[in-house]
């Protein structure tokens, strides 16, 4: 072999070694660049993304857990008055022979009506809650207490005759009562008291009903109820009611949407359980959607009490004493020498007060063992106490503390709407009334879709 061929065989064997080493280095810059645009890709999201959608997750499973539970619920009223239509009045027509007016008007002539008939009878909606495999759903008062009918839907499409088992007028609570096919999904009933605000809130219900309102669902979805989410706004919430002196009293205020329809739907919170039962919202007055102001009944002892015996067919018992009270005011205190208590304005002649020598202008500071801080606490053990129970009571009366014993009376059905009597004027000159001075002697009134916060209360 010669020199120039011996040469020529090094050069070749030194460019393929130079193409390989080339090709290898591309290969490996290549590998490397995929392999960092595919960690990249592929990579974890951060810890605020994880997070995000765990609570996203959870609140899915919110949902699939608590609407099954809940209800859509039509309650028929009662026919109103027959009422005769009358017909457009026509023309008289002179021409027309005799026989023809009757063959087109009708015997009476053409400004004649038809025959007298009842309307359509009115029907609600509104929502409800499954407390009882067995059929036993909780909503509000006010969804059904007026009805003759009431037909509940679930939200596979089923729909059942409901049978009001009971209803109480002071909580707006009632207990209605079907029989399924299959045992139901039931609710789990939350503590209210435990709540905080700031704490997630969800509502599920029908807001705006169902097909009826417009065709809100598809034929397909039947049923199906809405979740919205929002927080627990506030706490012992109060809006007043249709019965003077008795407003709803320690209400829950969430801003998750609630709407008309939403009534005696669920609030839940974010473990799935229901800590209310959704009864009003507050309005602009210029529509009736919600505005981020909404009203539940807390779900805690005293009402799991109430649906206990709505359930069975129970009366509910609450005690009064027959008095009319208001908070005490800077003045009042300032005057009685009192840091706590509340103020005593109208006496019921003959009501357990009354018996017991509580007068007008007293204030009351303890009732049994308590020391009495607000209206609605005094409210609330008051009404918590059985009927014919004795109990020690402290007034404040010119400056002295007056020991009193007061046997609590129970606050009959009739008893709600009825307002109290008006004491008669006192003489002048026998004594000076030390009415409560102040925006709180007039009554603040706080507007709402439903009610009117309300300051004086009776018990």
């Amino acid at each position: 072999m010669s020199e120039w061929t011996q040469r020529k065989d090094r050069g070749d064997r030194t460019a393929l070694w130079l193409a390989a080493v080339a090709l290898t280095v591309a290969l490996g810059v290549a590998v490397i660049m995929f392999s960092m645009a595919w960690g990249e890709a592929t990579s974890p999201p951060p810890p605020q993304v994880v997070s995000l959608e765990q609570v996203q997750e959870g609140l899915t499973w919110v949902a699939d857990k608590v609407r099954p539970t809940v209800v859509f619920i039509e309650a028929e009223g009662k026919p109103g008055p027959q009422a005769r239509v009358p017909r457009v009045p026509m023309p008289d027509m002179p021409d027309l022979p005799e026989p023809w007016k009757r063959f087109f008007f009708g015997p009476e002539g053409p400004d004649s009506g038809p025959p007298d008939r009842s309307p359509l009878p009115p029907v609600g909606q509104g929502s409800g809650v499954v407390i009882d495999p067995a059929g036993y759903i909780v909503t509000n008062n006010h969804v059904v207490s007026e009805a003759s009918k009431v037909v509940v839907r679930l939200s596979n499409g089923e729909s059942y005759q409901a049978e009001v088992k009971g209803v109480d007028k002071l909580s707006d609570l009632a207990v209605i009562k079907i029989d399924p096919k299959r045992p139901l999904s039931a609710a789990v009933l939350g503590d209210a008291d435990k709540v905080k605000v700031g704490s997630f809130a969800l509502a599920v219900g029908y807001p705006f009903g169902g097909s009826r309102m417009g065709g809100r669902f598809d034929e397909a979805l039947h049923f199906e109820p809405t979740l919205t989410l929002g927080v627990i706004s506030a706490t012992n919430r109060q809006i007043s009611s249709d019965m003077p002196g008795r407003p709803f009293r320690n209400l829950l205020q969430t801003d998750a949407p609630i709407n008309p329809g939403n009534s005696g739907g669920p609030l839940v919170n974010i473990r799935g359980e229901v800590i209310g039962i959704n009864q009003a919202i507050f309005t602009s007055g210029l529509s009736m959607g919600n505005i981020g102001v909404g009203f539940a009944i807390p779900i805690n002892s005293r009402t799991k009490e109430i649906i206990r015996r709505l359930k069975g067919g129970e009366p509910v018992v609450r005690g009064r004493i027959g008095v009319s009270i208001e908070p005490v005011t800077e003045p009042v205190k300032h005057d009685y020498g009192v840091d706590h208590g509340v103020f005593v304005n109208e006496v019921e002649e003959g009501a357990p007060a009354d018996k017991a020598g509580v007068k007008a202008d007293d204030v009351i500071v303890q009732f049994g063992d308590t020391k009495v801080i607000s209206p609605d606490q005094f409210v609330s053990l008051v009404q918590g106490t059985r009927p014919g129970t004795t109990v020690n009571m402290k007034v404040v009366r010119d400056g002295k503390t007056i020991n009193l014993k007061i046997t609590v009376g129970a606050l009959e059905p009739e008893q709600l709407g009825q307002t109290m009597p008006q004491a008669p004027p006192k003489k002048l000159g026998l004594r000076q009334r030390r009415r409560p001075r102040g925006d709180s002697a007039r009554g603040h009134h706080l507007q709402t879709g439903r009610t009117a916060h309300l300051r004086c209360r009776r018990l």
